[in-house]
Protein backbone atom coordinates (compact mmCIF):
# COMPACT_ATOMS: atom_id res chain seq x y z
CA UNK A 1 0.00 0.00 0.00
CA UNK A 2 0.99 3.81 -0.68
CA UNK A 3 1.54 6.01 2.02
CA UNK A 4 0.74 9.78 1.31
CA UNK A 5 2.16 10.08 5.27
CA UNK A 6 4.34 8.14 7.30
CA UNK A 7 5.88 9.49 10.83
CA UNK A 8 7.53 7.39 13.51
CA UNK A 9 7.53 8.67 17.18
CA UNK A 10 6.82 12.06 16.13
CA UNK A 11 7.09 14.46 19.20
CA UNK A 12 6.99 18.22 19.96
CA UNK A 13 7.66 19.45 23.37
CA UNK A 14 7.67 22.88 24.25
CA UNK A 15 9.56 24.23 27.24
CA UNK A 16 8.58 27.03 29.73
CA UNK A 17 11.25 27.55 32.20
CA UNK A 18 11.24 23.91 33.76
CA UNK A 19 7.90 22.65 33.06
CA UNK A 20 8.12 20.78 29.90
CA UNK A 21 4.36 20.51 27.85
CA UNK A 22 4.44 17.55 25.16
CA UNK A 23 1.73 18.87 22.59
CA UNK A 24 2.42 15.51 20.71
CA UNK A 25 3.76 12.46 22.08
CA UNK A 26 5.46 9.61 19.76
CA UNK A 27 2.99 9.83 16.98
CA UNK A 28 2.64 7.38 14.87
CA UNK A 29 0.24 7.21 12.03
CA UNK A 30 0.34 5.69 8.31
CA UNK A 31 -2.09 7.44 5.21
CA UNK A 32 -2.94 5.73 2.52
CA UNK A 33 -3.38 7.67 -0.85
CA UNK A 34 -6.64 8.73 -1.51
CA UNK A 35 -7.57 8.27 1.79
CA UNK A 36 -10.26 10.85 4.17
CA UNK A 37 -8.60 11.22 7.19
CA UNK A 38 -10.42 12.90 10.20
CA UNK A 39 -8.01 13.86 12.71
CA UNK A 40 -10.11 13.92 15.50
CA UNK A 41 -10.33 15.27 19.15
CA UNK A 42 -11.16 18.48 21.41
CA UNK A 43 -9.31 21.35 21.14
CA UNK A 44 -5.94 21.42 22.56
CA UNK A 45 -5.35 18.14 21.76
CA UNK A 46 -2.32 18.13 19.82
CA UNK A 47 -4.06 17.82 16.14
CA UNK A 48 -2.41 21.80 15.03
CA UNK A 49 0.51 20.49 16.59
CA UNK A 50 0.67 17.31 13.83
CA UNK A 51 -0.39 19.35 10.87
CA UNK A 52 2.50 21.83 11.78
CA UNK A 53 5.28 19.05 12.19
CA UNK A 54 3.59 17.66 8.65
CA UNK A 55 4.08 20.39 6.76
CA UNK A 56 7.48 21.89 8.30
CA UNK A 57 5.82 25.24 10.35
CA UNK A 58 7.19 23.57 13.40
CA UNK A 59 10.10 20.95 13.94
CA UNK A 60 9.85 17.90 15.90
CA UNK A 61 11.68 17.44 19.24
CA UNK A 62 12.09 13.70 18.63
CA UNK A 63 11.05 11.33 15.77
CA UNK A 64 10.23 12.00 12.18
CA UNK A 65 8.00 11.23 9.38
CA UNK A 66 7.88 11.73 5.64
CA UNK A 67 4.68 13.70 3.47
CA UNK A 68 4.24 12.57 -0.24
CA UNK A 69 8.11 10.98 0.00
CA UNK A 70 9.60 13.77 1.35
CA UNK A 71 11.44 14.04 4.88
CA UNK A 72 8.88 16.71 6.84
CA UNK A 73 12.18 18.42 8.14
CA UNK A 74 14.78 18.31 5.49
CA UNK A 75 12.22 18.91 2.59
CA UNK A 76 9.63 20.72 3.91
CA UNK A 77 9.81 23.25 1.32
CA UNK A 78 9.04 20.51 -0.91
CA UNK A 79 5.99 19.34 0.90
CA UNK A 80 4.23 22.78 1.09
CA UNK A 81 4.47 22.81 -2.39
CA UNK A 82 2.69 19.92 -2.93
CA UNK A 83 0.32 20.59 -0.20
CA UNK A 84 -2.83 22.56 -0.04
CA UNK A 85 -3.28 24.04 3.69
CA UNK A 86 -5.98 25.73 5.25
CA UNK A 87 -5.06 26.67 8.97
CA UNK A 88 -8.25 27.58 11.61
CA UNK A 89 -8.59 31.14 11.48
CA UNK A 90 -6.66 31.65 7.71
CA UNK A 91 -7.39 35.62 6.91
CA UNK A 92 -7.93 37.59 3.51
CA UNK A 93 -7.26 40.99 2.45
CA UNK A 94 -10.85 42.23 2.98
CA UNK A 95 -10.40 45.41 0.85
CA UNK A 96 -9.35 43.25 -2.10
CA UNK A 97 -11.73 40.93 -4.32
CA UNK A 98 -12.34 37.07 -3.86
CA UNK A 99 -9.98 36.91 -7.01
CA UNK A 100 -7.63 39.17 -6.15
CA UNK A 101 -6.81 37.20 -3.28
CA UNK A 102 -5.96 34.32 -5.13
CA UNK A 103 -3.81 35.67 -7.73
CA UNK A 104 -1.96 37.44 -4.59
CA UNK A 105 -1.82 33.87 -3.08
CA UNK A 106 -0.99 32.20 -6.18
CA UNK A 107 1.89 34.63 -7.05
CA UNK A 108 3.71 34.10 -3.88
CA UNK A 109 3.17 30.25 -4.54
CA UNK A 110 5.02 31.46 -7.64
CA UNK A 111 2.92 29.80 -9.55
CA UNK A 112 3.00 30.36 -13.76
CA UNK A 113 0.79 33.19 -14.58
CA UNK A 114 -1.09 31.16 -17.81
CA UNK A 115 -1.72 28.45 -15.16
CA UNK A 116 -2.64 31.05 -12.00
CA UNK A 117 -5.16 32.37 -14.17
CA UNK A 118 -6.83 29.02 -15.06
CA UNK A 119 -6.81 27.48 -11.90
CA UNK A 120 -8.20 30.24 -10.19
CA UNK A 121 -11.32 30.46 -12.26
CA UNK A 122 -11.87 26.56 -11.58
CA UNK A 123 -11.05 26.65 -7.84
CA UNK A 124 -13.60 29.22 -7.76
CA UNK A 125 -16.23 27.58 -9.59
CA UNK A 126 -15.48 24.16 -7.29
CA UNK A 127 -16.21 26.04 -3.82
CA UNK A 128 -19.48 27.97 -5.53
CA UNK A 129 -17.95 31.37 -5.36
CA UNK A 130 -17.57 32.27 -9.56
CA UNK A 131 -20.51 34.88 -9.47
CA UNK A 132 -18.94 36.56 -6.33
CA UNK A 133 -15.28 36.82 -7.60
CA UNK A 134 -15.52 40.10 -8.40
CA UNK A 135 -16.78 41.43 -4.33
CA UNK A 136 -14.73 42.51 -2.07
CA UNK A 137 -13.78 39.92 1.17
CA UNK A 138 -15.10 42.13 3.86
CA UNK A 139 -18.95 41.25 2.66
CA UNK A 140 -18.52 37.83 2.67
CA UNK A 141 -19.85 35.69 5.15
CA UNK A 142 -18.06 33.37 7.66
CA UNK A 143 -19.14 30.23 5.23
CA UNK A 144 -18.36 32.32 2.39
CA UNK A 145 -14.80 32.59 3.36
CA UNK A 146 -14.28 29.08 4.39
CA UNK A 147 -15.04 28.39 1.24
CA UNK A 148 -12.56 31.20 -0.40
CA UNK A 149 -10.17 29.22 2.19
CA UNK A 150 -10.72 26.18 0.91
CA UNK A 151 -10.24 27.46 -2.73
CA UNK A 152 -6.57 28.75 -2.17
CA UNK A 153 -5.84 25.28 -0.22
CA UNK A 154 -6.97 23.81 -4.06
CA UNK A 155 -5.08 26.56 -6.22
CA UNK A 156 -1.88 24.40 -6.35
CA UNK A 157 -4.26 21.51 -7.10
CA UNK A 158 -2.47 19.76 -4.82
CA UNK A 159 -1.94 16.11 -4.22
CA UNK A 160 -2.54 16.38 -0.66
CA UNK A 161 -5.53 18.57 1.39
CA UNK A 162 -4.86 19.51 4.62
CA UNK A 163 -8.38 21.69 6.50
CA UNK A 164 -7.93 22.59 10.04
CA UNK A 165 -11.22 23.12 11.75
CA UNK A 166 -12.97 23.58 8.18
CA UNK A 167 -16.41 23.92 9.13
CA UNK A 168 -16.05 26.14 12.24
CA UNK A 169 -18.92 28.68 12.38
CA UNK A 170 -20.19 27.66 9.46
CA UNK A 171 -24.26 27.00 8.60
CA UNK A 172 -25.72 23.48 8.26
CA UNK A 173 -26.06 24.06 4.44
CA UNK A 174 -22.09 25.73 4.04
CA UNK A 175 -20.98 22.12 6.00
CA UNK A 176 -23.10 19.77 3.38
CA UNK A 177 -21.59 22.16 0.71
CA UNK A 178 -17.84 21.18 2.13
CA UNK A 179 -18.36 17.32 2.84
CA UNK A 180 -19.70 17.29 -0.86
CA UNK A 181 -16.63 19.00 -2.28
CA UNK A 182 -14.61 16.60 -0.05
CA UNK A 183 -16.04 13.58 -1.60
CA UNK A 184 -15.48 14.97 -4.90
CA UNK A 185 -12.20 15.98 -4.43
CA UNK A 186 -11.33 12.16 -3.10
CA UNK A 187 -12.94 10.90 -6.49
CA UNK A 188 -10.00 13.08 -8.67
CA UNK A 189 -8.01 11.36 -6.07
CA UNK A 190 -6.65 13.46 -3.54
CA UNK A 191 -5.57 12.40 -0.15
CA UNK A 192 -7.58 14.94 2.63
CA UNK A 193 -7.01 15.60 5.99
CA UNK A 194 -9.75 17.19 8.30
CA UNK A 195 -8.83 18.46 11.49
CA UNK A 196 -11.97 18.85 13.99
CA UNK A 197 -13.33 18.34 17.17
CA UNK A 198 -17.11 18.36 15.13
CA UNK A 199 -17.18 15.05 14.39
CA UNK A 200 -20.69 14.91 13.88
CA UNK A 201 -20.35 17.04 10.92
CA UNK A 202 -17.58 15.38 9.24
CA UNK A 203 -17.90 11.43 10.22
CA UNK A 204 -19.99 10.36 7.64
CA UNK A 205 -17.15 10.94 4.57
CA UNK A 206 -14.25 10.03 6.36
CA UNK A 207 -12.55 6.50 5.79
CA UNK A 208 -9.96 6.58 7.65
CA UNK A 209 -9.31 8.31 11.41
CA UNK A 210 -6.43 9.08 14.04
CA UNK A 211 -8.26 9.84 17.43
CA UNK A 212 -5.62 11.99 19.77
CA UNK A 213 -5.82 13.09 22.85
CA UNK A 214 -3.86 15.07 25.34
CA UNK A 215 -1.05 14.85 22.38
CA UNK A 216 -1.40 10.82 22.54
CA UNK A 217 -2.51 9.21 19.45
CA UNK A 218 -5.13 7.01 20.81
CA UNK A 219 -6.48 5.02 17.59
CA UNK A 220 -5.70 5.08 14.12
CA UNK A 221 -6.97 3.45 10.96
CA UNK A 222 -9.25 3.22 8.58
CA UNK A 223 -13.06 2.67 9.47
CA UNK A 224 -13.27 -0.74 9.20
CA UNK A 225 -10.02 -1.63 11.16
CA UNK A 226 -12.02 0.83 14.13
CA UNK A 227 -15.12 -0.66 13.95
CA UNK A 228 -13.67 -4.23 14.08
CA UNK A 229 -12.03 -3.54 17.66
CA UNK A 230 -15.08 -2.35 19.03
CA UNK A 231 -17.39 -4.76 17.79
CA UNK A 232 -14.82 -6.81 19.16
CA UNK A 233 -15.40 -5.03 22.55
CA UNK A 234 -18.84 -4.12 23.10
CA UNK A 235 -20.55 -6.87 20.54
CA UNK A 236 -22.61 -6.61 17.36
CA UNK A 237 -25.54 -5.28 16.48
CA UNK A 238 -28.13 -6.19 13.72
CA UNK A 239 -31.19 -5.19 12.66
CA UNK A 240 -34.62 -6.73 11.22
CA UNK A 241 -37.17 -5.30 9.64
CA UNK A 242 -40.08 -7.34 9.20
CA UNK A 243 -43.70 -6.69 7.60
CA UNK A 244 -45.64 -8.67 10.05
CA UNK A 245 -45.15 -10.22 13.68
CA UNK A 246 -42.30 -7.95 14.82
CA UNK A 247 -42.88 -8.68 18.14
CA UNK A 248 -43.15 -12.69 18.09
CA UNK A 249 -39.95 -12.61 16.16
CA UNK A 250 -38.26 -10.51 19.17
CA UNK A 251 -39.44 -12.99 21.56
CA UNK A 252 -38.02 -15.70 19.74
CA UNK A 253 -34.60 -13.93 19.00
CA UNK A 254 -34.56 -13.30 22.75
CA UNK A 255 -33.59 -17.23 23.20
CA UNK A 256 -30.93 -16.98 20.94
CA UNK A 257 -27.39 -18.02 23.07
CA UNK A 258 -25.45 -14.64 23.05
CA UNK A 259 -28.23 -12.23 22.54
CA UNK A 260 -28.16 -9.74 25.16
CA UNK A 261 -30.46 -6.84 24.03
CA UNK A 262 -33.39 -6.80 21.86
CA UNK A 263 -35.71 -3.88 21.57
CA UNK A 264 -38.11 -3.03 19.02
CA UNK A 265 -38.72 0.52 16.73
CA UNK A 266 -42.52 -0.08 14.89
CA UNK A 267 -41.98 -2.99 12.46
CA UNK A 268 -37.97 -3.01 13.16
CA UNK A 269 -36.52 -5.58 15.54
CA UNK A 270 -32.69 -4.16 16.93
CA UNK A 271 -30.38 -6.94 18.51
CA UNK A 272 -26.89 -6.70 20.45
CA UNK A 273 -25.38 -9.85 20.61
CA UNK A 274 -22.05 -10.63 22.38
CA UNK A 275 -21.16 -12.84 20.02
CA UNK A 276 -21.59 -13.67 15.90
CA UNK A 277 -25.01 -14.41 15.75
CA UNK A 278 -26.15 -13.56 12.30
CA UNK A 279 -26.26 -17.18 11.19
CA UNK A 280 -28.80 -18.07 13.75
CA UNK A 281 -30.78 -14.84 13.00
CA UNK A 282 -30.71 -15.67 9.58
CA UNK A 283 -31.92 -19.44 10.34
CA UNK A 284 -35.32 -18.11 12.62
CA UNK A 285 -36.31 -15.13 10.23
CA UNK A 286 -36.39 -17.45 7.48
CA UNK A 287 -39.22 -19.42 9.17
CA UNK A 288 -42.27 -17.84 8.39
CA UNK A 289 -41.50 -14.20 8.31
CA UNK A 290 -41.93 -11.30 5.61
CA UNK A 291 -38.19 -9.79 6.36
CA UNK A 292 -38.20 -6.51 4.02
CA UNK A 293 -34.41 -6.57 5.48
CA UNK A 294 -31.57 -7.57 7.69
CA UNK A 295 -27.90 -6.74 8.34
CA UNK A 296 -25.41 -5.80 10.75
CA UNK A 297 -25.50 -2.60 12.02
CA UNK A 298 -21.64 -1.11 12.17
CA UNK A 299 -20.81 1.24 14.98
CA UNK A 300 -20.86 4.84 13.89
CA UNK A 301 -18.16 7.51 14.10
CA UNK A 302 -19.51 8.63 17.03
CA UNK A 303 -19.14 5.64 19.23
CA UNK A 304 -15.60 4.55 17.67
CA UNK A 305 -14.34 7.85 19.49
CA UNK A 306 -16.11 7.66 22.64
CA UNK A 307 -15.16 4.20 22.80
CA UNK A 308 -11.47 4.66 22.40
CA UNK A 309 -11.74 8.46 23.93
CA UNK A 310 -13.44 7.36 26.90
CA UNK A 311 -11.74 3.73 27.66
CA UNK A 312 -8.56 5.85 27.88
CA UNK A 313 -10.19 8.46 30.28
CA UNK A 314 -11.31 5.04 32.73
CA UNK A 315 -7.75 3.89 32.38
CA UNK A 316 -6.39 6.85 33.72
Amino acid sequence: MEYVIETQGLTKIYRSGRQEIKALDGANVKVPRGAVLGLLGHNGAGKTTLISLLVGLTLPTRGGGRVLGYDIVKESVKIRRKVGLLPEGFGFYDGMTALDNLLFLGELDRLPKAELKERTGQVLETVGLQDLSERKVSTFSRGMKQRLGIAQALLKDPELLILDEPTAGIDPDGAKGFRDLVVRSSKEGRTTIISTHLLFEIGMICTHATIIKLGKVLAHGSLEELAKTVTQTKGRRYEVVVGKEAGRLAEQVKRIEGVVQVAMEGDKVLISADRDVGDHIYDLIQKGYEVESFGSVPPSWEEIFTHFHGEVEKLA
